[in-house]
């Protein structure tokens, strides 16, 4: 007889778990960094944008819905909304669940961005999103 266990982990698609382009982005004040993995978790992408509404637009308009990751923060309010409203998934991160971020001895803008990408393509669950209350 087959173990329960094993015939529900053989029924499970994994073309159905599978994200496609996922990006992680370190929100600051002039410069924000992004990374972004494809679909088989390889990074395709970094580099930066100005943290304003003209940055977000001239980066993001163009590209098919992708799922994007960033921690809560002043500038994560507004700029989830833009991605939002542009047809993206938006994560906003938790940061008191992010110690492997906020407490690392790697710290930078691109390995921050490329955690946030990781986390958000394998679990989002695991960034315990925030809902931000409207800009209203």
């Amino acid at each position: 007889m087959k173990n329960p266990a094993q015939h529900l982990i053989t029924e499970v698609s994994r073309s159905s778990s599978r994200v496609g382009m996922t990006i992680g982005i370190d929100l600051g004040d002039v410069w924000s960094h992004y990374c972004t993995l494809n679909e088989d978790g390889e990074v395709v992408g970094r580099g930066r944008f100005r943290t304003s509404p003209s940055g977000v637009e001239k980066w993001f308009t163009d590209l098919p819905r992708v799922r994007i990751a960033m921690e809560a923060g002043t500038h994560s309010i507004w700029i989830s909304e833009q991605l939002q409203e542009l047809g993206h998934e938006v994560i906003v991160a938790n940061v008191r669940e992010l110690c492997a971020i906020s407490h690392s001895d790697r710290k930078s803008d691109q390995v921050d961005a490329e955690k946030l990408a990781r986390y958000a393509r394998l679990d989002p669950k695991i960034l315990r999103p925030i809902a931000h209350r409207t800009v209203a």
